[in-house]
């Protein structure tokens, strides 16, 4: 279930709706819509999944998380309008509101609620019927507000141009950071009635006994819950703790400034941090280390204003700690969740137990582009072998993926083919339409995905892993009532990236062209650098920045330079050679302002590596396992539900799992190589 304090340890818990954090995922612009809003006790969020996502590309193809190529440099068809595009093909938000005159309505209508729930502050002890009716009154309020800002932040992404429909979700954003300050007394009202009180009631009526698990977890933290006027008074801090990582975006995608380069065909291209990626994956090294230098050199001017930024970020969690009495930010963060430190730390030595495996790859690299000078910053995006085209229209890529996840079984296939004809997915870019990909939807409505679909093997790739979040949000809502019908972000990247990796089984298991092979082989490792070791190195990083933050050490630019660099040599290895420009390059991350959030990519792929390596061997019950997994909703602690699926994250072998993968592609990509004569 989502945490009775919060996803990050804000302290924002039962009864205290969270407000929806606007995530803009680094250059990608697209937002993740993480809106893990704590429900009551009883807790949960607007359902939209993330990954970073959700705008959500967690597969690293080219963005290692922070960006996609949907819309980037090098479009050369003509992005059409709305109007232009088939009603099939477009997401049915008529399905939440037929109009704007009924979301106009509703929205009046949830206003009045939200009022109404503040009323009953200071009733909560009257008994087990009274605490029901409140619940039930609270989880109607919370869905409706839910489908209220959904609907308001479809249509926005629709076409971003349009103030009104900007208007529209800027009102909805506000109603619901009204929703948790009107609330904000309900958490700790409920946290001092007796725990036997309540015990006892749940005993006496089993329908209030649904809340167990949520009222358990608020005892669980309950420690850390301060006074009702505490609570408040740290509800109206929300905007102010909010604003390093709000001026950041504003500094990071609107007033900074990028110039421009040549490309391959001597064309004089505009750079930006959504065309990044494609300018580093491009053949030429001249191309890809002037496009390193304008992009991180360009942030890297702006040094000293994002050290001030990002120190404020973590001074936010540092006051937090402090305010509510957890050991440091990283126990905060996780505890909410109810992550065990473990967990993180075993993460972060298992990957480092195992580095010698992307040294190996550097050191492969090396060899095949022969960088006699070795592997810069900018050359860990090069292909080993470019010009391999995967094209597939929009309903083949559809039947692909079908045919892919026929190890998901024929239930969970059949419930995906309706979404697919029931218009779960704005399929093509259009004007104006919000940039990447990602999943929404709330307990109310169907799910819904944003696509920027081109036709390449990515953007399949992309539809596959967000129709895995949208199909694990469809379970656990069909399974579980309102109040744990969410699941925490620690879950949220399982589903979607177990299905990519059964489709690159599948793709890779039928690509017979020995060139073709080795392209999808380069991704695929490409995959769980980006997403496991990359993301492991981002976690270091944040740990160690919040650990000398907490010891009272200053956070400059050149500290947070220094750290990032002793860092990235440590992955690296002897191939790598270190340019003092990379020293810079944590300006550019924007998920470092997100509180600890980016180990779960890489706990995430752990797990669905694991998950998805026993379905296709056909490991007995692991599939049954994987789908109580999918229903469990937030019915249990994020590591309890895991292990559902027969994974335990407080080990190593998850994280052993991801790199045995990780080896044995290397092993075939060698092979490869030497039989195209490509090692000499």
């Amino acid at each position: 279930m989502v945490s009775a304090i919060g996803e990050d340890g804000a302290g924002l818990g039962p009864w205290t709706k969270k407000p929806p954090v606007l995530m803009e995922k680094g250059s990608m612009k697209s937002r993740s819509l993480r809106f893990g809003w704590v429900k009551l006790a009883m807790l949960s969020g607007l359902g939209v999944t993330i990954g970073i996502g959700c705008a959500d590309r967690s597969w690293s193809l080219w963005s290692e998380n922070e960006a996609s190529p949907s819309g980037g440099a090098g479009e050369s068809s003509e992005v059409l309008t709305r109007a232009d595009i088939d009603e099939k093909y477009r997401w049915a938000t008529e399905t939440i509101f037929p109009n704007k005159a009924a979301w106009e309505a509703e929205y009046a209508e949830v206003a009045k609620m939200v009022q109404q729930l503040a009323t009953y502050k200071g009733t909560l002890n009257r008994g087990a019927d009274h605490l029901l009716a409140v619940a039930k009154e609270k989880d109607d309020t919370e869905s409706r507000l839910d489908r209220v800002y959904v609907y308001a932040s479809l249509l926005s992404d629709e076409d971003t141009r349009v103030g009104e429909m900007q208007g529209m979700e800027s009102r909805a954003r506000s109603l619901a950071i009204g929703y948790g300050q009107a609330m904000s007394w309900a958490q700790p009202e409920l946290s001092s009635i007796p725990f036997e009180t309540l015990d006892s009631w749940m005993r006496e009526n089993s329908e209030l006994a649904v809340y167990r698990q949520a009222i358990d977890d608020l005892f669980r933290q309950k420690k850390y819950i301060l006074s009702p006027r505490e609570e408040e008074l740290l509800a109206m801090a929300g905007e102010l703790r909010s604003t390093p990582g709000s001026a950041y975006n504003f500094l990071s995608n609107a007033d900074i400034v990028f110039p421009s380069i040549v490309d391959e065909e001597g064309k004089t291209r505009e750079l930006d941090d959504q065309a990044f990626y494609l300018f580093m994956r491009s053949p030429d090294r001249s191309v890809r280390k002037a496009a390193y230098e304008g992009i991180v050199g360009t942030h890297a001017k702006h040094r000293n204003t994002a050290a001030a930024l990002l120190n404020g970020a973590v001074q936010s969690h540092i006051y937090n700690v402090r305010a509510r009495g957890y050991d440091s930010s990283l126990q905060a963060s996780l505890s909410g969740p109810n992550i065990p430190v473990e967990v993180y730390n075993t993460l972060v030595s298992t990957i480092n137990k195992n580095l010698h495996l992307l040294h190996r790859y550097q050191e492969i690299r090396k060899r095949v582009l022969k960088l006699d000078d070795g592997v810069h910053a900018y050359d860990l995006f090069a292909p080993f072998i470019a010009g391999q085209k995967f094209e597939y229209s929009y309903e083949e890529a559809v039947d692909t993926i079908t045919a892919a996840l026929k190890p998901l079984g024929s239930d969970y296939l059949k419930a995906m083919k309706k979404g697919f004809d029931s218009r779960w997915v704005d399929v093509f870019p259009t004007k104006g339409k919000r940039s990447g990909a990602y999943s929404s939807g709330t307990y109310l409505t169907q799910p819904y995905i944003l696509m920027n679909f081109h036709g390449g093997y990515e953007d399949m790739s992309t539809l596959a892993h967000e129709m895995g979040h949208s199909m694990h949000s469809h379970l656990s809502r069909k399974t579980q009532p309102y109040v744990y019908s969410d699941y925490s972000i620690f879950c949220a990247e399982v589903a979607s990236t177990c299905n990519e990796i059964i489709l690159q089984n599948y793709i890779l298991e039928r690509t017979k062209d020995p060139k073709k092979k080795l392209y999808l082989l380069c991704e695929f490792l490409e995959g769980i650098r980006g997403t496991v070791f990359r993301q492991t190195m981002f976690s270091e990083f944040e740990q160690r920045i919040h650990e000398m933050a907490e010891a009272g050490e200053p956070l400059t630019a050149d500290s947070l330079g220094a750290a990032y660099k002793k860092i990235m040599m440590n992955y690296y290895g002897s191939a790598y050679t270190h340019d003092d420009l990379v020293d810079n390059y944590w300006v550019r991350i924007p998920h470092f302002y997100y509180n600890f959030y980016v180990y779960k990519y890489a706990t995430s792929y752990c797990a669905a590596s694991n998950i998805a390596r026993r379905i296709m061997n056909g490991e007995p019950g692991a599939l049954e396992a994987y789908l109580s997994f999918l229903k469990g909703g937030s019915s249990k602690y994020p590591v309890d539900l895991l292990k559902m699926a027969r994974v335990d994250m407080t080990t190593p072998e998850p994280m052993e799992d991801a790199m045995k993968i990780f080896e044995g592609l290397l092993d075939q990509t060698e092979g490869l190589l030497n039989e195209l004569g490509m090692m000499n």
